[in-house]
């Protein structure tokens, strides 16, 4: 009998535990909004609240630690802290040079942020709301950023240019550059851009957790191109075949790449199909097992902690396991998931 009631108080008290963990996902809206849904409520959307004289966000990111959302707002030039707690802004900074797509050390303390018209990237220490270091990059236009998972390093690239760098987050001194990748120069957007502003380059991109691959959307090209982290070597391209290579949103055909948490797929954008094509990337050449036909234009993947969605910024949120669009969020490729315990923030996803 007592067996039987220890089993039973444990049964509930896992289940009560499991039911105090909030999953919220915050999708920042260029008008200035932020709107939040609830992941274990089919995402349902809860409420929304503004972040005044903000607006056009280029980034997005959380710390759980500290419990504040970060957005870089191109309205205004600024970087902006909002206390996830209050939804009001904490604090906010300027950024001469066009503030672009952050990201932060996974202890908080350090954002790295590019400014596109800055020729490299500013690090902000979160505790003093202040620029502390810089780093720059040859050239190019510094416009996405990527976080490795033991936060020692932070992967750099600029558009415009064809090179993914490596920096050290000790020294923030460029420690390793990967590529250079090739974008396709037969695209007649893409000769445009060369003839006049320097060849195209890297847009999104993403890196495995075990820091080995990087994954690289370039102008021009229908898929992703492979990149070896430790010896800085191109691998090669996997395309989209049997789609029209349309230029979508971002006058570029592929703007979005992302690897699932379980790193066993790789997830790529046809903007203007649109479509979100998927990859087998545990083997070589990279296997392409599904095609998912979005309701809306696409440009951004972003994935749930646990993996279970998929989040393309057309607003479609979708099963990764059944392949199926299950719900709609507002379209934005600026979202970040935080989960909360009691009230208080616990953990919080990556772009």
């Amino acid at each position: 009998m007592l067996r039987h009631l220890l089993l039973g108080f444990t049964i509930f008290t896992a289940l009560h535990c499991q039911a105090q963990v909030e999953r919220l996902l915050y999708v920042a809206q260029d008008q200035g909004f932020v709107y939040v849904y609830d992941i274990n409520n089919g995402h349902k959307f809860l409420r929304k609240f503004e972040v005044p004289g903000t607006g056009e966000f280029k980034g997005i990111s959380a710390d759980p630690i500290r419990g504040k959302l970060y957005l870089s707002s191109y309205v205004g030039d600024q970087f902006v802290c909002v206390d996830l707690k209050t939804e009001k802004v904490d604090w906010s900074i300027p950024i001469i040079g066009y503030p672009d797509s952050q990201a932060i050390t996974p202890d908080g303390k350090y954002i790295y942020l590019p400014k596109r018209h800055g020729g490299g990237w500013d690090v902000i220490d979160a505790d003093q709301h202040k620029i502390v270091a810089y780093i720059k990059v040859p050239f190019g236009n510094p416009h996405n950023t990527w976080a490795s998972l033991d936060g020692t390093k932070m992967y750099l690239a600029a558009m415009g240019n064809e090179n993914l760098y490596v920096a050290d987050v000790k020294t923030n001194k460029i420690i390793k550059t990967v590529g250079p990748f090739e974008a396709n120069q037969e695209d007649p957007w893409s000769w445009t851009q060369k003839k006049h502003n320097g060849p195209k380059g890297i847009r999104p991109f993403a890196v495995s957790k075990d820091d080995k691959y990087c994954y690289i959307n370039l102008d021009g090209v229908l898929g992703y191109e492979v990149g070896d982290i430790s010896t800085g070597k191109r691998l090669g391209r996997v395309e989209v075949g049997d789609f029209e290579s349309i230029r979508g949103n971002h006058l570029t055909t592929s703007h979005g790449v992302n690897i699932t948490p379980d790193q066993k797929e790789i997830w790529v954008s046809n903007d203007a199909g649109p479509y979100v094509h998927i990859f087998d990337c545990t083997v070589w050449p990279h296997k392409r097992i599904a095609d998912i036909k979005l309701n809306k234009k696409n440009g951004w993947i972003s994935f749930s902690i646990d993996g279970k969605y998929g989040y393309p910024s057309s607003g479609d949120v979708i099963d990764t396991k059944t392949r199926k669009i299950v719900a709609e969020l507002i379209e934005s490729e600026k979202l970040v998931e935080v989960q909360f315990e009691n009230g208080k923030a616990v953990r919080a996803s990556a772009r």
